[in-house]
């Protein structure tokens, strides 16, 4: 009696042991896959929780157990990954939003949506030609352009026409548009405005002074000395 309890104790504490080395096992290398995943940068958002207990669903699926003949037999270890692990496996969600934003695309490559999410969780989904991409940012609107004013939208006024009636520019010897420049001429001398029409000049102070359609500025000597007379109905200055 005593024989056999000692023998189920012994089996018992075997097996415990077997039972924490493939704990160990299975944790050894989900964390030599998540940080393979972190320095190739395809954890996807994922935190170390998440990933270990998709990890050790992953190895449980590829384990089996192999019974001894004869008797208890210990668990067989974890069987190794077929390929290295270069990261991990997406998660349905994962898989189910990238098929949403390529949802055209992957329709009108002929896949339906379970093919395309089964390849996407065994990491071997491929995006046909298409698939959506981002809108080219509009160009960008072209600044106004400097007038040499500070508001640009404001621009100098049109500078007024001449007058029709103004009288055309003097062309004889000794005539001027103006008084001063007559003045300039004959310093101190009476300044005349000559009707060139009726070769009549006037004397400043009257009705006619600078008043008529065609006429200019001079000096009265050269006046005289063109031909012109003085208005009979002024008096000289």
């Amino acid at each position: 009696m005593r024989a056999k309890t000692r023998l189920v104790l012994a089996i018992t504490i075997f097996l415990g042991t077997l039972s924490a080395v493939g704990a160990q096992s299975v944790m050894k290398q989900c964390g030599d896959q998540w940080q393979a995943a972190k320095q190739a940068g395809t954890t996807n958002g994922e935190t170390w929780p998440q990933f270990l207990k998709e990890c050790r669903a992953r190895l449980a699926s590829t384990t089996s157990a192999t019974p001894a003949q004869g008797g208890f037999a210990p668990a067989a270890p974890a069987a190794a990954p077929s390929a290295p692990a270069t990261g991990y496996t997406k998660t349905a969600s994962q898989c189910n939003a990238e098929y949403t934003a390529n949802k055209a695309a992957i329709k009108a490559s002929g896949q339906t949506k379970r093919e395309f999410v089964a390849a996407c969780r065994a990491g071997s989904e491929t995006l046909p030609q298409g698939a959506a991409a981002p809108a080219p940012a509009p160009a960008p609107t072209p600044a106004p352009t400097q007038s040499g004013s500070l508001f640009p939208w404001q621009q100098p006024a049109a500078p007024a026409p001449a007058p029709t009636n103004a009288s055309p520019a003097p062309t004889g010897a000794g005539q001027f548009s103006s008084m001063q420049e007559a003045q300039g001429r004959c310093p101190g001398a009476t300044i005349v405005w000559v009707n060139e029409h009726s070769h009549i000049y006037h004397f400043a102070g009257t009705r006619d002074f600078g008043n008529t359609k065609r006429g200019a500025y001079m000096c009265e000597a050269d006046a005289q000395a063109a031909g012109n007379r003085a208005a009979k109905n002024e008096r000289h200055p």
